[in-house]
C-alpha cells in the first residue's frame, strides 16, 4: 500500500493532466470558432501555402505567386529551408486542400508544444500545480495564439526544438547519474536539426540543448552533434544543383534583416516585442508584474538555482536573438521562458501575495484577448471583415488577367476560387533587397494593383506606379464588418491599367 504522501502527489498529477486537457480542448475549440478571421489571412499564409501545394500536387517546389518577382521561384522555393513545406505538402495531400487545413496543423503541433512543455517543467521538478499556471499563461498569450494558429513557420519549428530539449532535460535532472545514451543524444540532436529546417530560428534552442548537455555531464557524447548535422547535410545536398538560386532567395532573406536591424532604433526594437499584442500597454503591465513578482518569489528562486538560471538564460537568448531579428512572430518563442519563470508564483500560490501577482499575469492576458476581441472579432463568429472586403473587391478585378496583390487580409483563395485563370502575384516585401532589373518587366505585364493601406510597399514597385501613373486608374476601397461593432475595417488603393 503506498504512502499518504505519493498518493497525494499521484492525484495531483492526474487533476494536472486533466486541467491541462480542459484547457487543450477549449484552445481548439476557440480556434475552430475563430476560423480565418482571427488572425486575418496573411500574405506571409499565401507565399509558404504555395510550394506545399505544389509539392502535394506535383512533388516540387515552385512558388507560382512569385514568379517572374524574386528569380528561381518559378522552379524551386529556397528562400526557406524545406521542412515547413514537406511537411505541409503532406498535410495537404492527406487532409485535403485550403488554408484552413494547414492552420489546424498549425493549431495542432502548438497544444502538443505546449505538452511538450509541461514535460519539460516536470523534469524541472515544477509541481502539477506550477505546470498548469505556467501551461495556462501559454493558453491565454494572444501572440502565442496568433502566431501558433498561423500556416507559418514559427509552431513547427518549437514542436521540433522542444522535443529535442525534453530528450535532453530527461537526462539533466539526474546529474549524470543516469548517463545520457548515445541514442537518445542522436535524437536530441537530430530534432534540433529538424527545427532549424523547419525555420532558422531553430537555431537558437542550441543555447538552452548546451545548457541541458552541461547539465547532464554528457558532453562526450558526440552522437548530439552527428544528430544535429545530419538533417542539414541532406539540406545541403538538396540544394546543391541550385547554389545560384539558393544564395540569391536566402540571401535576399539576410540581406532584408541585415538592413532592418540596422534601420530599426531601440525604441522601435522596443515595439516589435510588444507589436504582437492589440494591447501594447498591457503586455508591458504583465513584465512589469512578471519582474516584481520573480523578487517576490526569489525565496523558491533560490530553491531551484538550476532551473532558474536555465530558464532566465534561455529567456536572454531569445531576446538578444530577437534584436537582431526585428520579427514580431518570433516573439513567440519568448513566451515559453517567461510562461516557465511565471510557473514559480504558482509553486506558493497559498500566499496572498503571490496569488495576487499570479492573477495579475493572468488578468493581463485575458484582458489582451478581450480586447482583441472587440477590436478584430476574435472568438466571434459573426465577425466577417475577410468575407467583407472581397465582396468589395471582386467585381473591381473583373477583366483583369494578371493581379500584384498585398492586402491584408489577404483575398488570394476568395480570386482563386472565382477567377481560377486570373494570374496573381503576392507583394514583394518592402524590405528583400532585390534589383528592380529582376522584376520590372513583370510589373509591365501586371494590369492590376492591389495595395492595402499603411503597408509598406517595395520602393520600386512604388516608383514604378508614379512613373506611369498616367497608365493607371487609381480609386480606394473601404469594407467594414457586418457586426455591430464597427471596430474594424480594411481600406485600400486599387490601381487598374487603362
Amino acid at each position: 500500500m503506498g504512502s499518504p504522501v505519493r498518493t497525494e502527489d499521484r492525484s495531483s498529477e492526474i487533476y494536472g493532466l486533466i486541467g491541462l486537457f480542459f484547457l487543450s480542448i477549449l484552445s481548439l475549440l476557440i480556434f475552430r470558432i475563430s476560423g480565418l478571421e482571427f488572425p486575418p489571412v496573411w500574405p506571409d499564409e499565401v507565399l509558404f501555402y504555395s510550394p506545399s501545394l505544389d509539392f502535394a500536387k506535383n512533388g516540387s517546389f515552385r512558388t507560382d505567386v512569385l514568379e517572374g518577382l524574386v528569380k528561381g521561384m518559378e522552379t524551386k522555393t529556397l528562400w526557406m529551408p524545406p521542412v515547413f513545406f514537406l511537411l505541409n505538402g503532406w498535410v495537404l495531400q492527406f487532409w485535403g486542400d485550403g488554408l484552413e487545413v494547414l492552420r489546424l496543423f498549425a493549431a495542432i503541433l502548438s497544444v502538443a508544444s505546449i505538452w511538450i512543455f509541461w514535460f519539460i517543467l516536470k523534469t524541472f521538478d515544477y509541481s502539477p500545480i506550477a505546470r498548469l499556471g505556467a501551461s495556462l499563461l501559454l493558453f491565454t498569450d494572444l501572440l502565442f495564439l496568433r502566431v501558433g494558429w498561423t500556416a507559418r513557420m514559427e509552431a513547427l519549428c518549437l514542436f521540433w526544438a522542444l522535443l529535442s530539449l525534453l530528450v535532453l532535460a530527461r537526462k539533466a535532472k539526474w546529474k549524470g547519474d543516469n548517463p545520457l545514451k548515445q541514442y537518445e543524444a542522436f535524437l536530441s540532436g537530430f530534432f534540433l536539426g529538424i527545427s532549424f529546417l523547419s525555420h532558422p530560428f531553430g537555431a537558437i534552442f542550441g543555447v538552452p540543448a548546451l545548457l541541458l548537455i552541461h547539465q547532464a555531464k554528457a558532453w562526450k557524447v558526440w552522437m548530439f552533434w552527428l544528430g544535429g548535422a545530419l538533417p542539414i547535410l541532406v539540406w545541403g545536398i538538396w540544394i546543391h544543383p541550385d547554389w545560384g538560386i539558393f544564395f540569391y532567395q536566402f540571401g535576399a532573406q539576410f540581406g532584408r534583416k541585415k538592413d532592418l536591424f540596422q534601420s530599426f532604433s531601440p525604441i522601435t526594437k522596443i515595439k516589435v516585442l510588444l507589436g504582437g499584442y492589440e494591447s501594447p500597454g498591457l503586455r508591458l503591465f504583465f513584465y512589469l508584474a512578471l519582474a516584481y513578482g520573480l523578487w517576490v518569489v526569489r525565496g523558491e528562486i533560490k530553491d531551484k538555482p538550476k532551473s532558474a538560471f536555465f530558464f532566465s538564460v534561455w529567456t536572454v537568448s531569445i531576446l538578444f536573438f530577437l534584436i537582431l531579428s526585428t520579427e514580431y512572430y518570433y516573439v513567440m518563442y519568448l513566451c515559453i521562458p517567461l510562461s516557465a519563470l511565471g510557473g514559480f508564483f504558482f509553486e506558493r500560490i497559498r500566499s496572498r501575495r503571490v496569488q495576487f501577482i499570479a492573477a495579475i499575469l493572468v488578468f493581463s492576458n485575458i484582458a489582451i484577448l478581450v480586447n482583441a476581441y472587440k477590436r478584430i472579432g476574435f472568438g466571434n463568429p459573426e465577425f466577417d471583415l475577410k468575407d467583407r472586403f472581397y465582396e468589395v473587391l471582386g467585381p473591381e478585378l473583373k477583366g483583369s488577367k494578371k493581379l500584384y496583390l498585398q492586402a491584408i487580409p489577404d483575398p488570394y483563395f476568395h480570386i482563386q476560387k472565382e477567377y481560377p485563370n486570373l494570374k496573381v502575384l503576392e507583394f514583394i516585401p518592402g524590405e528583400l533587397p532585390i534589383p528592380k532589373e529582376d522584376f520590372i518587366q513583370t510589373l509591365d505585364s501586371i494590369d492590376t494593383f492591389v495595395f492595402s493601406d499603411r503597408q509598406k510597399r517595395n520602393e520600386f514597385v512604388q516608383a514604378y506606379l508614379e512613373e506611369n501613373s498616367s497608365k493607371f486608374r487609381k480609386f480606394k476601397i473601404t469594407a467594414e464588418p457586418s457586426t455591430l461593432r464597427k471596430v474594424a475595417n480594411v481600406e485600400a488603393e486599387v490601381y487598374r491599367r487603362r
